[in-house]
């Protein structure tokens, strides 16, 4: 009988061998008769497709430090020399930490369409309860794939699962597409998922919020002012009917769950991240594989709260970020979407399409007011741009975002001095190596 396993861990990627998109050695299998036949299985696999997330590919580390570390919000102060390849944007195709992000989203994509192809199947699920796992499937396969997108540009999409490795072999498919695919996935998803949800599993109004992310990333693609308008509908939605509030004082935010938090990814103690240990200097037991750029120490307006919330000093006079604290139970939660960024995803989107610029000062001046500062003084669309690019710095330090800010706005080749090519990271060595059909994106 043939074996498969419902968290569809490809082994052969983990032991470093051969590493295709579709690859699957499956380990700790179990058969595919019981695995996902009834309503305990499907729990199961979902679950093991939120812990696809915590991977140190995705937000158990990576997706965090080099959204900051690429931009200007980090530089590189450890031992890990593909961390350095990555603040000086002169990635290789064979650096680790890119690899990892493909195979820990390759292999989240596999986990939630196993679920998706059993849902139709089992028999002992209510329509109410099909319809959540559906939901989430398709929440979390978005996910996946815009991660990828916004690191490589167009990726091959998978909306089937590998269950064998007769079709390893696949194209990209282009960013339009892929685009496309995951605003069809979110849409699905927001029709389908209930309201609440416990912590750490989403509901429908982390698919509004992603959306809301979506269409704002895809606007700067294609200048379309429908994308635009989505975004601002989206973000207006999750700020208005979500029930979400801005939590103050800023400090409080990372104390524990909290009302500002739409969807986050989950840590404890068995399912633990290292995002302390690389942020906090060895006279506090951690690596310090990453440090606050000076730069950005020096950039908070006086009386910004925000700085002292994310930045302290240790008694060597060493700068640190102190967003994640658990440093012996890696259980700090990283948040993927908060109401923040709704004001702020609302405020771009009416920035770059010409919008009243009196709500894109309203959505500015709120997170202003909860930094403690005064209201902006910026009046015009260009004055305005620059406003939230400064705000997201500073609001989302240390949340893996800058990057995709800067790139998103086309912002990175000016400021960072990099060339237009060096805005998307290199398809891994591994898969162009062993996929006949992948092309490398320009400059690698």
């Amino acid at each position: 009988m043939k074996k498969i396993t419902y968290l569809l861990i490809s082994s052969v990627l983990i032991l470093g061998s051969c590493s295709k998109v579709l690859d699957v050695e499956p380990t700790a299998s179990i058969s595919s008769e019981t695995a996902l036949n009834d309503k305990v299985g499907i729990e199961r696999a979902t679950i093991g497709s939120y812990t696809a997330l915590q991977a140190a590919g995705l937000y158990g580390r990576n997706r965090v430090i080099v959204g900051d570390l690429a931009a200007d919000n980090l530089k590189w102060t450890g031992t890990t020399y593909e961390y350095y390849q990555i603040e000086n944007n002169d990635v290789p195709a064979d650096n680790a930490i890119i690899e990892g992000t493909w195979i820990a989203a390759y292999d989240g994509l596999n986990r939630v369409n196993n679920v998706l192809n059993a849902l139709s199947s089992v028999a002992d699920l209510t329509d109410a309860e099909r319809d959540k796992y559906e939901g989430e499937a398709l929440f979390m396969r978005a996910l996946f794939h815009f991660n990828l997108l916004t690191y490589f540009g167009g990726v091959p999409i998978k909306t089937t699962p590998t269950l064998d490795i007769s079709n390893v072999n696949q194209a990209r498919n282009p960013a339009d597409q892929v685009y496309e695919q995951i605003i069809a996935d979110l849409l699905q998803a927001e029709s389908k998922l209930p309201v609440t949800m416990p912590v750490g599993r989403a509901n429908s109004y982390a698919a509004s919020a992603l959306l809301a992310r979506v269409y704002l990333t895809r606007f700067h693609t294609n200048g379309n002012a429908a994308d635009a308008t989505a975004a601002v509908d989206m973000a207006g939605k999750v700020i208005t009917e979500g029930g979400f509030s801005l939590v103050t004082p800023y400090a409080a935010l990372f104390e524990g769950s909290n009302s500002e938090v739409i969807f986050e990814i989950v840590f404890d103690v068995q399912n633990k991240n290292r995002l302390a240990e690389y942020f906090f200097p060895r006279s506090l037991a951690g690596r310090y594989e990453v440090a606050p750029s000076d730069e950005l120490v020096q950039s908070y307006e006086a009386g910004d709260q925000r700085l002292a919330a994310s930045i302290a000093t240790d008694v060597e006079n060493k700068v640190y970020g102190t967003k994640y604290e658990q440093l012996s139970a890696g259980s700090d939660a990283v948040f993927v979407l908060r109401l923040a960024e709704m004001y702020m995803i609302k405020a771009e989107a009416l920035a770059y399409s010409n919008g009243s610029i009196l709500s894109i000062q309203e959505s500015i001046n709120a997170l202003r007011s909860r930094a403690g500062l005064e209201p902006t003084t910026a009046e015009t669309y260009d004055a305005l741009k620059l406003a939230i690019e400064n705000e997201r710095r500073h609001e989302f330090a240390f949340e893996g975002h800058r990057w995709f800010d800067l790139v998103r706005t086309k912002r990175a080749t000016g400021l960072l001095g990099i060339d237009e090519d060096y805005t998307y990271f290199p398809i891994p060595l591994s898969e162009m190596q062993t996929n006949n059909l992948m092309k490398q994106n320009d400059g690698y």
